[in-house]
């Protein structure tokens, strides 16, 4: 397939994007292409008002200058979506579960830069669940790249019949073992108010993040808190801990957080940076699985 650019002139609106996503039914074949596309967004000067919003939900300090490191994340979703919106994108958005995230940023982004945003679909394969792709988000400003966004998808279908199709690999799966134990621990309550806040200033109204009754028309016993809010509301519990504003924080999202809820984050200081876990405060499982690691380059 022909790689191609598409350059937008501002970003797409998320909530007629929903909607449209909402009726969309795609069923792809055993081999799935997916398109070597990708969106460009050339002059991106975040808004001020949705800054403060998103730091007050996610609880990061409203003193900085600084984005916080998630922030350009909910901005990048939106081309994650058109894309996955585009008719040769072979599996639908709806129902689609991110498996995980990981963000770089090479060096701290302030508040008032001008900023080039690009998305694109970096991989794919079939698994034992379904069609697993990624997207990888660029931020520049001038010709540096400032920012990377590493998110991980699963469109659960079908085992293909008769071993159709490229072979399908499976997940590695982590044998039983006791937990980790981290040298400290806090607990972050966690609200329906959040979700609704979240998906207010994310533009992300996925109906199980919304009420009960929506999310359990879907499928879950209740609604579920966004798992970028909670890499989020990690790392502003952490941010102190974090050193300088070059650095990588990637995360797993295990299991779904049902709200609301006070799970615990579980966290230690390692060389060149932090691990840290959410986990159920009633059964000690694994919400979310991450770690923090400074570059080399580390600096303020």
């Amino acid at each position: 397939m022909t790689a191609s650019e598409l350059t937008l002139k501002q970003l797409p609106g998320a909530l007629p994007m929903l909607m449209q996503a909402a009726l969309t039914r795609k069923k792809p074949g055993p081999d799935p292409e997916f398109p070597q596309a990708t969106l460009l967004l050339e002059d991106l000067l975040c808004s001020q008002q949705q800054l403060q919003r998103y730091r007050e939900v996610c609880r990061f300090s409203g003193a900085s200058q600084r984005l916080p490191l998630t922030f350009l994340h909910i901005l990048a979703f939106r081309l994650q979506l058109k894309l996955m919106l585009a008719r040769e994108f072979p599996v639908a958005p709806m129902g689609c579960v991110h498996l995980g995230n990981s963000i770089t940023q090479y060096r701290a982004i302030g508040c008032d830069e001008h900023l080039r945003l690009s998305c694109r679909v970096a991989d794919h394969q079939r698994t034992e669940k379904g069609i697993e792709f990624s997207f990888v988000c660029d931020a520049f400003a001038g010709g540096d790249l400032l920012w990377r966004d590493s998110s991980r998808y699963l469109s659960r279908q079908k085992k293909p019949a008769n071993g159709a199709g490229q072979k399908a690999k499976a997940r590695s799966a982590s044998p039983d073992s006791e937990p980790v134990a981290y040298d400290l621990q806090q607990p972050l309550a966690i609200s329906r108010r959040d979700a609704r806040q979240y998906a207010r200033v994310s533009g992300d109204f996925n109906p199980i993040h919304l009420a009960d009754t929506s999310a359990k028309l879907l499928g879950f016993k209740g609604m579920i808190i966004h798992g970028m809010w909670s890499k989020a509301a990690c790392l502003a519990a952490l941010e102190t801990h974090i050193e300088g504003a070059s650095y990588c924080c990637e995360v797993e999202f295990k299991t779904p957080v049902f709200l609301p809820a006070v799970p615990q984050l579980h966290y230690s200081r390692v060389d060149q940076g932090l691990d840290f876990e959410l986990r159920s405060a009633e059964d000690n499982r694994p919400h979310l699985v991450g770690r923090v690691r400074y570059l080399e380059t580390n600096s303020d």
